[in-house]
Protein backbone atom coordinates (compact mmCIF):
# COMPACT_ATOMS: atom_id res chain seq x y z
CA UNK A 1 0.00 0.00 0.00
CA UNK A 2 1.48 3.36 -1.24
CA UNK A 3 2.09 5.51 2.35
CA UNK A 4 2.23 2.94 4.27
CA UNK A 5 5.66 3.00 6.62
CA UNK A 6 5.55 0.33 9.53
CA UNK A 7 7.32 1.79 12.88
CA UNK A 8 8.14 0.73 16.31
CA UNK A 9 6.96 2.87 19.47
CA UNK A 10 9.93 4.83 21.02
CA UNK A 11 9.17 6.06 24.43
CA UNK A 12 11.80 4.30 26.87
CA UNK A 13 9.15 1.96 28.86
CA UNK A 14 6.14 4.56 28.97
CA UNK A 15 3.15 3.98 26.69
CA UNK A 16 1.81 6.03 23.76
CA UNK A 17 -1.40 7.49 23.74
CA UNK A 18 -3.43 7.11 20.73
CA UNK A 19 -5.27 10.13 20.39
CA UNK A 20 -9.26 10.56 18.77
CA UNK A 21 -7.58 13.30 16.24
CA UNK A 22 -4.64 14.61 16.17
CA UNK A 23 -3.85 17.22 18.80
CA UNK A 24 -2.93 16.49 22.59
CA UNK A 25 -5.85 17.69 23.69
CA UNK A 26 -7.62 15.37 22.29
CA UNK A 27 -9.16 12.04 24.06
CA UNK A 28 -6.50 9.26 24.87
CA UNK A 29 -8.77 6.24 23.28
CA UNK A 30 -6.09 3.38 23.60
CA UNK A 31 -2.18 3.51 24.64
CA UNK A 32 0.77 1.57 22.63
CA UNK A 33 3.31 -0.17 24.51
CA UNK A 34 6.96 0.63 24.48
CA UNK A 35 8.49 -1.17 21.53
CA UNK A 36 5.43 -2.13 19.64
CA UNK A 37 5.07 -2.51 16.01
CA UNK A 38 2.59 0.15 14.30
CA UNK A 39 1.87 0.75 10.80
CA UNK A 40 1.07 4.27 9.96
CA UNK A 41 -0.66 6.01 6.39
CA UNK A 42 1.53 8.40 5.56
CA UNK A 43 -1.16 9.42 2.71
CA UNK A 44 -3.00 10.75 5.17
CA UNK A 45 -2.71 15.07 5.73
CA UNK A 46 -2.15 15.44 9.13
CA UNK A 47 -0.91 18.43 11.18
CA UNK A 48 3.57 18.17 11.45
CA UNK A 49 4.52 15.65 14.58
CA UNK A 50 1.59 13.62 13.88
CA UNK A 51 1.04 10.06 12.11
CA UNK A 52 -2.34 8.57 11.29
CA UNK A 53 -2.46 4.74 12.55
CA UNK A 54 -2.92 2.08 9.42
CA UNK A 55 -6.58 0.98 9.79
CA UNK A 56 -7.48 2.47 13.29
CA UNK A 57 -9.35 5.76 14.19
CA UNK A 58 -6.31 6.86 15.89
CA UNK A 59 -3.63 9.13 15.79
CA UNK A 60 0.07 9.55 17.38
CA UNK A 61 2.51 11.89 17.76
CA UNK A 62 5.54 11.19 15.24
CA UNK A 63 8.37 12.29 17.71
CA UNK A 64 7.83 8.82 19.73
CA UNK A 65 8.40 6.34 16.61
CA UNK A 66 11.51 5.16 15.59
Amino acid sequence: MAGRKNYAVATEGRGLNVRKYPAQAAPVIRVLSDGEKVAVDNSVDVPSGWKKLLGVDGFIMANFLK
